[in-house]
């Protein structure tokens, strides 16, 4: 293969150099980009030519000491006396898969005059070969190159604009300071839960905020209460429009004031009493719109849209992914955060997408002089989005499922070669002293991308009724109105599937309500175009999901994901401080000053240990949680959370001990519970029900002169319960 060179990039003369990359495809690429030599999809590392010998890691190749490894004192049986453990400069030691691989590349550093570093461009990259060198004790000369892709000519660009290792450390040691963090945070706060509430329970920086998203969104569901709401349509003839058209209306904030809907009707009857019969003149304007195809793949988007499709678990679509990757060599980096691509895939995608369309057994009508929104030098970072590569991968040879997530990945990419949809809007408004009135139809001028992969082409925020009468554009009359005024219900929130619950992870923002910790959040995803403020990254995240499934935290039921009652109950114990998404924020403050090197590597660790220390005398005492007992929410006595025991409730508080005569005598606690009333046990929802507040009817008691009546029961204020009797006693 003949070399490529570029300015400022000359072959080593004299000298050997070890490139050290951060995974072995990009590896290989770079062998075949520097090498001068033929290099195949599954030619065996190292690889050595024109004066370099290129070696992957298979990323991170270390691991953090277990705390036991350090000091017995931290080992099984757990104790709250070796309670905090911190480790300044937490050392590491090789995986126990990996220590192979560490000893190879040793090897190759005893014979190298010079080390090129070759991690992804960003601080889990920095650090995967910084750990490795300062474990070997490597001392030579090391220089940093940034590889945003592996297109050859690029990859030969990046060779020859090689910088100093030492100036790129210090985002390498921000990401050392967050793993210790983790481990710090997990050890400590996990062990103090789990010997307080004496069952395991785990906590984690990421995985604990999920697991809140999903508590919460349980709870509104539980706790939905439906609630009557009016709305008002106006309908009239329209002659330019050849029939009726019908309005629908929109309150003003005066009517509204902070809710979104109206609760009251009598404004609405007021407004069709006003309206009724009249003759009304309106004004439409007409735009032209256009629904441009999707962005082709990343991570969390392929796994959403995957659950959505098929009710793929995330962890069975990333498998899928790395199978494509591993097994058929179909497809680009699986773990990529970005949507957009290199001008230069631009240039090379008649031969990716003929070969993958020979691939699925089909032939698109692709356009490749169409250059969409996704080819953007400036939007790529560290990865650019998931495409097919130019690899002979027939279907036949996949798997039924893997052939779904290949022709996915496939078919987003070739919609950027396909025009996009184009439709006219007809918006006709009428304003009122109250608010506006507004109706809206479509015509399709072209269905572009649409024709040929289907798809709906509603444009966000518009809700344009497909039967609505197009109205042309200017001044019209609406005659003979009549006014309809309806009553609607409010609904809850959808539960969770894995793939919504895997993109609010990745905008968890959007549920913080502390401005500041909001805008942090925010600051850290800027440039990040897949990421508004989340938690995690696109390949942790459904790793974060399974592992809260296996800890019994979540559940899956017909493709949703519900909180245990082990959740609910342990998420509400969990101090304020340690189960929100602004430990993401504060922590990624941190990390900062020491990626500029304003604060030493150990500060994110020093912040965890003040936290913990604020929480560890008062965190769970005295309370209790298994994912045998039902949480139904809080004491009115006490505050602390009510569980179910048998057909009883009972304050976690309480606390009995058994007698020598076999019964039981409460030893601690507030003493509150909600005990089976006239024969009647209290389902769940029902006791959540009276310690919300609520009355709740039940029906069939059972008085002790053997009568049966019907009556309704709430909580008073100390506690007890008062008795509202529905009819006399039978």
């Amino acid at each position: 293969m003949p070399n490529k060179t570029k300015q400022n990039f000359s072959f080593p003369t004299t000298q050997h150099k070890l490139v050290i990359a951060e995974k072995p495809m990009l590896a290989r690429d770079i062998a075949r980009a520097i090498c001068g030599r033929s290099v195949s999809e599954n030619a065996p590392l190292p690889i050595s030519g024109n004066g370099y010998t290129v070696i992957a890691c298979a990323g991170h190749l270390l691991q953090l000491v277990e705390p036991e490894e350090l000091n017995p004192a931290w080992g099984k049986p757990w104790s709250l006396d070796a309670l905090p453990i911190e480790v300044p400069d937490w050392p590491k030691e090789p995986a126990p898969d990996k220590r192979e691989l560490v000893d190879r590349i040793a090897g190759l550093l005893e014979k190298a005059d010079s080390v090129i570093a070759a991690g992804d461009p960003d601080d889990e990259g920095q650090l995967i070969v910084d750990e490795l060198l300062d474990y070997l004790g490597y001392a030579g000369r090391v220089e940093r190159v940034y590889v945003n892709d592996n297109i050859e000519k690029n990859i030969v660009r990046a060779f020859g604009q090689l910088v100093p290792n030492d100036g790129c450390r210090g985002v390498g040691r921000a990401a050392y300071a967050r793993q210790m963090a983790d481990m710090c945070f997990g050890v400590n706060e996990t062990r103090l839960a789990t010997l307080r509430l004496h069952t395991l329970c785990t906590v984690g920086r990421v995985q604990t905020p999920t697991m809140g998203l999903v508590v919460a969104r349980d709870d509104a569901i539980e706790h939905h209460t439906k609630r009557k709401y009016f709305v008002l349509s106006a309908e009239g003839d329209c002659g330019d429009a050849g029939g009726d058209v019908t309005f629908c209306f929109k309150p003003g904030r005066e009517l509204l004031g902070d809710e979104k809907h109206l609760f009251a009707r009598e404004a609405l009857d007021r407004l069709k009493e006003r309206l009724d019969g009249r003759e009304l003149t309106f004004e439409t304007t007409v735009t032209r719109k256009q629904a441009c195809p999707p962005l082709p793949y990343n991570l969390t988007v392929l796994l959403a849209d995957m659950s959505k499709r098929y009710g793929f678990a995330a962890a069975k679509t990333q498998q899928i992914t790395q199978d494509l990757r591993d097994k058929y060599k179909a497809i680009t980096y699986n773990r990529s955060d970005s949507q957009y691509l290199k001008e230069e895939h631009f240039q090379d995608a008649p031969a990716v997408l003929s070969q993958a369309m020979q691939n699925l057994g089909t032939d698109w009508a692709l356009d490749f002089g169409i250059r969409s929104k996704a080819f953007n030098d400036g939007n790529v970072t560290a990865h650019h989005a998931i495409i097919p590569q130019e690899a002979d991968a027939p279907v036949s040879r996949m798997t039924g499922d893997e052939s779904k997530v290949y022709r996915a990945i496939v078919e987003r990419y070739a919609m950027q070669f396909l025009p996009p949809m184009v439709y006219d809007l007809s918006t006709s408004t009428f304003p009122v002293e109250e608010g506006t009135f507004s109706a809206t139809a479509k015509r399709v001028v072209s269905y572009g991308f649409r024709e040929t992969f289907g798809g709906d082409a509603q444009e966000e925020g518009v809700d344009a009724d497909p039967d609505a009468l197009w109205v042309p554009e200017g001044s019209h009359q609406l005659c003979g109105v009549r006014c309809t005024v309806r009553a609607k219900e409010t609904t809850p929130p959808k539960p969770y599937t894995e793939g919504t619950l895997i993109m609010d992870m990745a905008a968890i923002s959007k549920y913080v309500t502390d401005p500041e910790v909001k805008a942090i959040l925010k600051k850290k995803d800027d440039g990040k175009k897949g990421e508004h403020g989340g938690i995690g990254t696109t390949a942790t995240r459904a790793a974060i999901i399974e592992n809260l499934k296996k800890r019994g935290y979540l559940a899956e039921q017909k493709g949703k994901v519900h909180a245990t009652d082990k959740a609910k109950a342990f998420y509400r114990l969990l101090p304020p401080e340690i189960r929100g998404a602004d430990v993401t924020a504060r922590w990624w403050l941190i990390q900062q000053s020491i990626a500029e090197g304003s604060d030493d590597v150990n500060a994110v660790q020093r912040s965890v240990i003040q936290v913990f220390r604020s929480h560890m005398a008062s965190a769970y005492a005295g309370e209790s949680v298994g994912a045998s007992r039902t949480s139904v929410g809080r004491c009115p006595v006490c505050g602390k959370e009510v569980v179910q025991c048998g057909r009883a409730y009972s304050c976690s508080s309480n606390q009995s001990e058994k007698q020598e005569d076999g019964t039981w005598k409460q030893v601690s606690g507030c003493g509150f519970k909600i005990l089976p009333f006239c024969g009647k046990t209290l389902t769940p929802k029902q006791a959540g029900g009276l310690l919300d507040g609520k009355s709740v009817s039940l029906k069939g008691c059972r008085s002790k002169a053997g009568k049966t009546f019907d009556c309704r029961l709430s909580l008073k204020k100390d506690g007890t319960l008062a008795v509202a009797f529905a009819g006399k006693k039978k």
